[in-house]
């Protein structure tokens, strides 16, 4: 193995942005499994490992922020050694040949998900193994400071793509804009006029809030599939001009009203955040945190809701980059986000390496222990025809039935919302 110099200088570390440094400081060090993003896959097909191994070296080469490292004493990230000398400590390949995708799993998540040193270890690692029928199991690990749902799906296109580019012979492609180069400055003034936000007393969150005393409890995971129930949640967004995250977020808020028995409901999310030509191809963390929060009671009819809702999120996404972070900053307000929720298409949330004349499919990992954060983190999806929900739950926060009840609300009101499609 290459050791790569990593000392630090002073010229060569790049700043973070602010939800960068609100992980950093979660964790508390530099030593960190909690933030590691797990994905894992089989492969059934020719595939020529050695050449995907040149292509995640392409890869490494073509973007400085996954050859970077996070030193501890600095506010930053730092870019060390090149694709060739860092290969070797992010690709892990077993030679010992095993019965069962559970016991390849088992082996390469010892290795994958162990904690990962962010002072010396780039933020990246992948393990792979041959089972006895011949198929590929394959690992993906990324840290939370560079990976999101977007970095991933950027990930295995470019992992792909130079898989090919090796197979026919061609060179690596071009370059693309680089993470530092392509971050947006904040700009000030687009932090004005957000006050309404903090007005609301949002008692109901504020004390699921307050329930999740310690970072971390106990999760417990709910799963719902709602068969048929996209079509009428596409065309309700359609006939209202919204798109379906709206409706869906309605749907999560009057779910969250009834459970707490609050009117004024609240959540946070996240999107993909890359409003630059310059950003949409270049991997890094572009995650901005966006926070969804409304009066039920204000509203004399759901239409009035729907509006009001598509208004506050157009404001999030014509403000570039705005995070949560800098906005309790400038309002020195206390942070209201124990309710995570997302909703997006199924393509995205699943989204997997294709690599030609390869059949993939993606492994759901089974977590023995499950911990959470956030008292509650629903994540949807949808396809053509079904809406898939996910949900996972502090049990030192939220009761079983409280669980069932939300989960199962959402999916009620949101099959409310879809019926009012052909009424319009």
């Amino acid at each position: 193995m290459t050791t790569v110099d990593i000392t630090p200088r002073a010229e060569d570390v790049h700043p973070l942005s602010p939800q960068q440094r609100q992980m950093i400081d979660f964790i508390g060090g530099r030593t960190d499994s909690y933030y590691l993003m797990v994905e894992a896959f089989v492969l059934t097909g020719d595939l020529d490992t050695a050449v995907l191994r040149q292509g995640l070296l392409r890869v490494l080469d073509r973007h400085d922020v996954l050859r970077a490292v996070y030193p501890a004493d600095q506010d930053g990230y730092r870019v060390v050694g090149t694709g060739a000398e860092l290969i070797d400590r992010i690709w892990t390949e077993s030679s010992d040949p095993f019965p069962s995708v559970d016991e390849a799993l088992a082996a390469g998540l010892d290795m994958a998900a162990r904690p990962m040193d962010l002072n010396e270890e780039p933020p990246l690692r992948t393990w792979l193994t041959r089972l006895d029928n011949g198929k590929v199991v394959l690992i993906v690990c990324g840290h939370h400071l560079v990976f999101d749902a977007w970095t991933f799906m950027l990930f295995y296109e470019d992992l792909a793509a130079e898989y090919r580019g090796a197979v026919a012979g061609r060179r690596p492609r071009a370059l693309p804009p680089q993470y530092a180069e392509a971050q947006v400055p904040q700009n000030p003034e687009a932090l004005d006029g957000w006050s309404a936000l903090f007005d609301r007393k949002y008692r109901g969150t504020r004390a699921l809030d307050a329930a999740a005393e310690a970072p971390k409890g106990p999760g417990v995971v709910h799963r719902r599939t709602w068969e048929g129930l996209s079509t009428g949640v596409v065309a309700v967004a359609k006939s209202f001009s919204v798109t379906p995250f709206v409706i869906a977020s309605v749907a999560m808020l009057q779910a969250l009203s009834d459970v707490l028995g609050d009117d004024e409901a609240a959540f946070g999310s996240a999107y993909a955040g890359r409003t630059t030509a310059a950003s949409a191809n270049a991997l890094g963390y572009y995650s901005t945190t966006l926070f969804v929060g409304e009066n039920l009671s204000a509203y004399e009819s759901v239409d009035d809701l729907i509006a009001a809702v598509n208004n506050g999120l157009k404001r999030w996404h014509h403000t570039s980059r705005i995070q949560w972070e800098d906005l309790l900053e400038r309002y020195h307000a206390e942070d209201l986000y124990p309710v995570k929720f997302a909703f997006q298409p199924k393509e995205l949330a699943e989204r997997r390496l294709k690599l030609p004349g390869i059949e993939t499919v993606k492994v759901s990992r089974k977590k023995a222990n499950l911990t959470a954060r956030r008292p509650v983190n629903l994540i949807g999806s949808y396809d053509s025809d079904a809406v898939s929900v996910s949900m996972i739950v502090r049990a030192d926060v939220l009761t079983d039935d409280q669980a069932v009840q939300l989960i199962d609300g959402f999916g009620r009101r949101l099959s409310a919302l879809a019926a009012l499609a052909p009424a319009r």
